[in-house]
């Protein structure tokens, strides 16, 4: 596992490495496969970015005895179409056993995680989230509320292209317990403030009050004046 420099986790772990980059509005920006070419000359499989298991890592977490959120293969997408569903098994064993972590996956393929493993066993230490950019994500939100079993739900509106509160209803995110938003890096693209304003609105208008954290990423008025508190909120 490694340090990182994402605000909302302590580590980020990486068994299973790259993506056929299916849905991603940001794949020719796509920072997780330039973080994996770095591996060019260990790893000819991560220079490409072809799906595939470092068997090798999947005893980390066990390493590290005191509690951490580490994010769930971020140089990955979790549910791609060729990452094997005997890879996910391998997985889900490893935080079955580290109860003292919680483990963070966003995926862009929600409609695989039907028929998971976690859908049948939900692990109390394994949040499931979405990334949605633009307005033709927006069924990514629908399919993580409304047909996963999953006990902790996610969304991250990183980077935000769009007014997607706007898109949706005012229960859109029932169910969902934590909202992440920010904006593109290198280069920078700032969302207007106003749909950052429109996203809060829509979390305070969710029946359980879901919880927003605003990226350091985002330039927003009122986080560059003063960083609320409850702006801080990683929500686990």
């Amino acid at each position: 596992m490694n340090r990182t420099k994402i605000e909302y986790l302590d580590f980020t772990w990486n068994p299973i490495v790259g993506c056929t980059g299916e849905g991603c509005a940001a794949r020719e920006r796509c920072w997780a496969r330039a973080q994996a070419q770095r591996q060019k000359h260990k790893c000819p499989l991560c220079y490409s970015f072809t799906p595939h298991l470092h068997q090798e890592r999947l005893n980390q977490p066990f390493k590290r005895k005191r509690s951490a959120i580490i994010g769930l293969c971020f140089s990955a997408d979790f549910f791609d179409i060729n990452v094997q569903p005997w890879w996910r098994d391998m997985v889900y064993h490893t935080i079955r056993l580290a109860p003292q972590h919680i483990f963070v996956c966003l995926t862009k393929q929600p409609s695989r995680c039907v028929g998971s493993m976690f859908n049948d066993y939900p692990l109390d230490n394994f949040w499931l989230g979405v990334s949605v950019n633009r307005k033709e994500d927006l069924w990514r939100l629908e399919e993580l509320r409304d047909y996963l079993r999953v006990k902790h739900k996610l969304v991250s509106f990183e980077p935000l292209y769009e007014d997607l509160a706007s898109q949706c209803n005012y229960d859109a995110l029932d169910g969902i317990d934590w909202i992440i938003i920010g904006a593109q890096q290198k280069p920078n693209l700032q969302p207007d403030p106003q749909w950052v304003e429109n996203l809060i609105g829509l979390s305070n208008a969710a029946g359980n009050h879901v919880a927003v954290f605003l990226k350091n990423n985002l330039h927003w008025p009122e986080k560059l004046q003063e960083f609320p508190e409850k702006y801080m909120n990683r929500g686990i």
